[in-house]
């Protein structure tokens, strides 16, 4: 998975300057320290691709300045080329609710706008407009990567009568199908681990870990991780944000993501009220409101929207990250020779079906002959998934009036 940055929560004109003690030097009384750079966009190129690799607040402040309008040679290519783009959207979220959140703080203290509470508005504009630009300029690269390899577009649903019988014969007998398909796989050489059914998106990942698509090893951290309950989940998750210079890395693992996700949903809609937010979907505009607030209430609920955007800016980098996954397991079972061999063994799975269970395919054709255009071709005026209960319903009934004529026999 990608590298995380590190992210203070304090803001960077508040935040007291802090030398970190470096590597001893050879000599008496020397010692390498990291001098804050106010302005590191104009840092050497060089110098500026290594610390945007470790310093968060370094990359926010670049990223900032480039959406305000800073240009050099080379900059785009490290900002949002395909090593950096991620860790750059998440900068640019971050600057976002920084300026929203100071640009209240102006105007609710201040009763007005004053001249700073106008500059961190145009800030606020010109950082979304470049975030919302970055999201657009990831996706077409993720739509062209998973088109060129085949994965997109996906394929339309099949109006084919036959086609959709077949699958809904092989999800009414599962067992048989999946035992069909691990006989007929190995019989193709397929390896066992690679023909296993999967049940569950942590059944995925862990086959991708398992077949070497996935470098992702569980590691005791992890382990443990899994293992808390959802309070105490949701008490790692909060403290992951409300301490953004040293993020939780364990959280990012592919088994805990979309835990990581869901929970992240909970805690905000569980702050919003008291963040005077009235949804969970973005950071809403606190000037919008009229309700009178002395400057210590002000204080409050600021500080209490600064982890409702961190919870935020997390919840939207899991997203991101989620979706990496997915299309990189996509990629590595596509990529993989058992890819093909699979597909052919679940179409002889189907076939298979059909010539064990005549009666039950021709009750589901039967079930599927009154939504027919012409032979084969299908036009559902009722959902899928409620058509599909019927059928199954009936094919129950089938299954019942059997065993009992077998009883009495």
């Amino acid at each position: 998975m990608k590298m995380r940055f590190a992210l203070d929560i304090a803001e960077p004109h508040d935040r007291p300057i802090r030398h970190r003690a470096g590597a001893v030097l050879a000599g008496a009384g020397l010692r390498a320290t990291r001098v804050p750079n106010s302005q590191p966009w104009r840092l050497p190129m060089h110098e500026l691709a290594d610390l945007v690799n470790v310093s968060f607040l370094d990359l926010a402040k670049v990223v900032t300045a480039h959406a305000c309008g800073l240009r050099r040679t080379g900059l785009d290519e490290l900002l949002f080329g395909p090593d950096h783009i991620q860790q750059s959207i998440d900068a640019l979220t971050y600057a976002m609710h920084d300026r929203q959140i100071r640009r209240e703080f102006g105007v609710l203290a201040d009763g007005c706008r004053s001249e700073e509470a106008e500059a961190l508005a145009v800030q606020e504009r010109a950082v979304r407009d470049r975030l919302h630009e970055a999201e657009r300029i990831l996706k077409e690269r993720r739509v062209s990567e998973l088109t060129a390899a085949g994965v997109l577009p996906f394929p339309a649903a099949s109006d084919d009568s036959r086609r959709l019988a077949r699958a809904w014969l092989g999800r009414y007998l599962p067992e048989e199908k999946e035992a069909l398909v691990c006989r007929l796989a190995a019989q193709a050489g397929v390896a066992p681990s690679a023909a296993v059914h999967i049940r569950s998106i942590p059944e995925k990942i862990t086959r991708c870990i398992d077949n070497g698509w996935l470098a992702a090893p569980l590691t005791d951290t992890v382990r443990t991780l899994l293992e808390l309950d959802g309070s105490a989940f949701q008490q790692r998750i909060i403290a992951d944000a409300a301490r953004q210079d040293t993020r939780d890395d364990a959280l990012c693992h592919p088994l805990v993501l979309n835990r990581w996700r869901d929970q992240l949903t909970e805690a905000l809609a569980g702050i919003a009220a008291s963040a005077g937010n009235p949804h969970i979907r973005h950071l809403h505009d606190l000037t919008r409101a009229s309700l009178p607030r002395s400057t210590a209430q002000i204080r409050q609920i600021l500080g209490r929207r600064r982890l409702f955007a961190a919870l935020l800016q997390r919840r939207t980098e899991s997203i991101r990250l989620i979706t990496a996954l997915n299309d990189g397991m996509s990629l590595a079972e596509r990529r993989d020779p058992s890819y093909a061999l699979l597909k052919k063994a679940g179409d002889q799975a189907y076939d298979e079906l059909v010539r064990r269970h005549p009666d039950l395919y021709q009750c589901i054709r039967t079930h599927l002959a009154r939504y027919e255009t012409r032979y084969g071709r299908l036009k559902l005026t009722v959902p899928k998934g409620q058509l599909r209960s019927e059928v199954f319903h009936d094919l129950d009934r089938m299954a019942s009036a059997r065993l009992d004529a077998s009883a009495r026999r």
